[in-house]
């Protein structure tokens, strides 16, 4: 039978739109694809594709225009920023002064019980100067105002559209949202009308696979172009095998321990410290995660901003643990420690059970859904927890002030530690304006806490990620949260 040349031809177009649709795949279904009503990777995957910010972050960690395209400073708490012209949302209504204003609004109402709010909450006025001028206004000073306007639950929205933003969502990027199949799917398709010009991609695809190595079969005969996150073994294997790219990158991550320092089992520092020389970082590092994380001392990776360079108050040390536990009477010690289901956590909570045995402490692991883990390491009674944290601003204020701020129990600061000095130097590296200063601050937290040891910090991971050849010119910086498909291309 002979095919007719229409048919082909438009089999022909139909297979090329189909080349350059993108198709990544993440681990769990998005709760919301409302930037601002979520804290979660899973939705900011998505949401970075369809919304976007005032000022974005390089790969090399510089804050660049975004929907804003100049900033300066006419008052030490007002931040002027001018506003790109000629750009709509994906429903024609404009952007403008207005939109910001209503958006951030938004964000900041009590009401709307955003779970980022925190990321913006140093701001008390937004004010539309013109259409095309925004006030942004702090009360004191917000030294990192810049570098959290970056943040993903900064981004600008169609604030009337409220609730619905969370199913139909509706932004300024370079895709527009199509359709959600919950646990399946997210499909967009390319912005014609991008205010960047339109992108190469006809569309992305976002599929919902929980299981890494479903992720990698499919990587591999080409039902997905895009893995992330890939665990150390798998991700050697991949990088052996040769036929697909993989990337290894530091990120903005590290991995904690955290010690709850108003349980009576760890408010004694030499306990703490204790089980600080018992830990083998370098162990961890090289042999469990194969190089692909580096041991860590600082609550910050040194990607970024006001990160110190510590040495090790605590080497791996065995019998100056066990000693500091005679000393202070605590041999036979038994704790919990609590993590969320990560197949990297569970694995080092197991070498950590093991270490600590050797120093006669027991350790019973608690495994929990997020959700579930969420809850436990806020209650009084939690011992030990673990956990994986993203400065995703880049600025020591967003990780040091949750961690270590009293205002911040237990929400964040999950080791409950309360000291009235760091409390006041923290709110001093946010009002200074001088980075000299803030770098004298961020340094005098840094090793106070390093040695009251309220955490301990495990490693900082590298950031992996898996793709076909075929795929070109994607860019993300530090996570896969900020992935961006601007100028992405698929090459067969």
């Amino acid at each position: 039978m002979r095919i007719p040349a229409i048919l082909i031809a438009l089999l022909l177009v139909a297979s090329s739109a189909l080349a350059q649709t993108l198709t990544t795949a993440i681990g769990a279904n998005p709760p919301t694809l409302d930037p601002q009503s979520t804290f979660n990777g899973f939705s900011f995957h998505v949401t970075n594709q369809v919304y976007e910010t005032l000022v974005r972050v390089t790969p090399e960690g510089e804050v660049v225009p975004g929907l804003a395209t100049a900033w300066s400073y006419p008052e030490p708490t007002t931040l002027r920023l001018t506003l790109r012209e000629g750009v709509t949302f994906h429903d024609g209504s404009p952007f403008d002064a207005d939109a910001v204003v209503a958006s951030f609004e938004r964000i900041l109402d009590p009401e709307t019980a955003a779970p980022g709010r925190f990321v913006l909450g140093a701001i008390t006025d937004v004010t539309a100067v013109d259409e095309t001028t925004v006030d942004i206004v702090t009360d004191p000073p917000f030294a990192p105002l810049l570098a959290h306007l970056a943040h993903p639950v900064s981004a600008i929205v169609p604030a009337d559209l409220g609730d619905t933003l969370g199913r139909q969502p509706v932004g300024t990027g370079p895709f527009v949202f199509v359709r959600w199949i919950d646990g399946s799917e997210v499909v967009l398709e390319a912005n014609a009308a991008y205010w960047g010009g339109a992108p190469a991609l006809d569309g992305v695809v976002v599929r919902i696979i929980p299981e890494v190595s479903t992720q990698i079969v499919e990587l591999r005969a080409g039902g997905v172009d895009m893995i992330f996150n890939v665990p150390p073994d798998n991700f050697v294997a991949l990088q052996a095998a040769g036929a697909l790219v993989t990337e290894a990158i530091d990120g903005w991550g590290s991995t904690h321990l955290i010690l709850n320092v108003e349980h009576p089992k760890l408010e004694d520092v030499r306990v703490r410290q204790a089980l600080a020389h018992a830990i083998d970082k370098e162990l961890i590092a090289e042999e469990m995660l194969l190089g692909l994380a580096r041991p860590g001392v600082a609550p910050l990776p040194p990607t970024i901003r006001f990160s110190a360079d510590l040495a090790e108050p605590y080497p791996y040390d065995p019998d100056a643990a066990r000693a500091l536990l005679a000393e202070a009477g605590a041999e036979g010690l038994s704790l919990r420690l609590d993590l969320y289901q990560n197949p990297d956590l569970e694995a080092v909570a197991q070498v950590l059970q093991f270490s600590f045995e050797e120093i006669g402490v027991s350790l019973d692991i608690r495994v929990q859904d997020f959700s579930a883990y969420t809850q436990a390491v806020q209650a009084d009674d939690v011992e030990l927890s673990m956990t994986g944290w993203g400065t995703v601003t880049l600025d020591a204020d967003y990780t040091l002030y949750a961690f270590f701020h009293s205002d911040e129990i237990p929400t964040n600061n999950r080791s409950r530690y309360a000291d009235p000095e760091i409390d006041a130097l923290l709110q001093q590296g946010r009002d200074a304006t001088d980075p000299a200063e803030r770098e004298a601050v961020y340094l005098e937290v840094q090793e106070t806490v390093v040695q009251e040891v309220p955490m301990v910090t495990l490693y900082y991971p590298q950031f992996t990620y898996a793709k076909r050849p075929a795929v070109q010119g994607e860019s993300i910086a530090f996570s896969w949260i900020l992935l961006d498909l601007r100028d992405a291309t698929l090459t067969d």
